[in-house]
């Protein structure tokens, strides 16, 4: 008899939340349940909206619209790791496994996967950067599902690792690339435990590497020693099979490299796309330093900072509108193409 009644209190209860999670829906006098579901059905319209209006160079008020609702939805900590947050991730990313399957025949592709975790795309070569599942502050999930990232690796050739920083490196990914024979070049305080990783950095000066591929084809990369504070932080200019140059930054923002920016130009190949944080201190002395043909911007929404803290889309435009290059703002799950 007991269990009956708990059997039939479950089904009540069940029947009750049903009842509240279907159309139609019932708000009156439950403001938090209204707010809930206003945000899963922005971010399911926010993700259309971002299939339908694809990155493009510099402003676009659709666009900024789109990324500024995003920035609404991120910005509020009561959506932090909700099943529509984690629906919202997996979508993004599920776009890039489907992308990376299609043949690549011509130009560098880049796709955004979360904060500075990027992959640079040619018909020779897949490089990713930064990759990692990321645990943030206060979070007792991953933001990145193993399952996706774990695809990502398999679709991936080589990675290249900036700084020692949780969000930037993840053990777990480092040894998918190890154990699959893939290269893995980082700064001597990453990993200095595992076998496999490969440090590369001169503290003195920019130097050129060449990294031998699975696959037998070869990258020339160019390492300028930066720092996020005290941290070593590996700026890197990947030249690839096919002659594109990637620059990926890291989080690059030590006021005292500020001298040697004007230089990199001078060292490094002409770049193609540079991948820079979006909170780089000096900005402008930075860019103008490398002269890209386009930037690619990083970092923004890094969940689990506070809201002052997660820098949103649309400070990235008003921080790159009055700089003189062309500029390509991504969310998570998207991509650009360099021709």
């Amino acid at each position: 008899m007991k269990k009956a009644l708990c059997l039939v209190a479950f089904l009540c209860a069940t029947l009750f939340v049903t009842a509240q999670t279907q159309p139609p829906y019932r708000f009156h006098k439950h403001p938090e349940f209204y707010l809930q579901v206003q945000s899963e059905k922005m971010f399911e319209v926010v993700d259309e909206s971002l299939d339908a209006n694809p990155p493009v160079v510099g402003d676009d008020l659709t666009r900024r619209v789109t990324l500024g609702a995003l920035d609404m939805l991120l910005h509020d900590t009561r959506n932090d790791m909700t099943d529509a947050f984690r629906r919202f991730v997996e979508s993004r990313l599920n776009r890039v496994i489907v992308d990376l399957n299609k043949p690549h025949k011509k130009g560098l592709k880049i796709y955004k996967i979360y904060n500075e975790a990027m992959i640079a795309r040619t018909k020779s070569v897949n490089i990713a950067f930064d990759i990692s599942r990321c645990r943030c502050r206060g979070f007792k999930e991953r933001i990145l599902p193993d399952e996706l990232v774990n695809q990502i690796v398999e679709r991936c050739d080589v990675m290249f690792l900036s700084h020692n920083h949780s969000d930037h490196v993840d053990r777990y990914v480092v040894e998918q690339f190890i154990k699959a024979g893939k290269p893995v070049i980082a700064t001597p305080e990453i990993l200095a435990d595992m076998p496999g990783v490969t440090h590369l950095r001169n503290d003195d000066m920019a130097e050129t590497y060449t990294v031998q591929l699975k696959n037998g084809k070869k990258l020339s990369v160019t390492i300028h020693p930066g720092h996020q504070g005290e941290l070593q932080n590996n700026i890197y200019a990947v030249t690839t099979p096919d002659k594109y140059v990637v620059c990926h930054t890291g989080d690059q923002s030590h006021k005292g490299d500020v001298k040697w920016y004007a230089d990199i130009k001078e060292v490094s190949p002409r770049v193609d796309a540079l991948i820079v944080n979006c909170w780089t201190n000096s900005l402008k002395k930075f860019v103008s330093g490398i002269n890209p043909r386009y930037i690619i911007t990083g970092h923004e929404n890094e969940m689990g900072h506070t809201i002052d803290h997660r820098e949103a889309f649309w400070l990235t435009f008003t921080k790159f509108e009055p700089l003189d290059y062309d500029y390509v703002v991504l969310a998570w799950g998207e991509w650009f193409t360099v021709k």
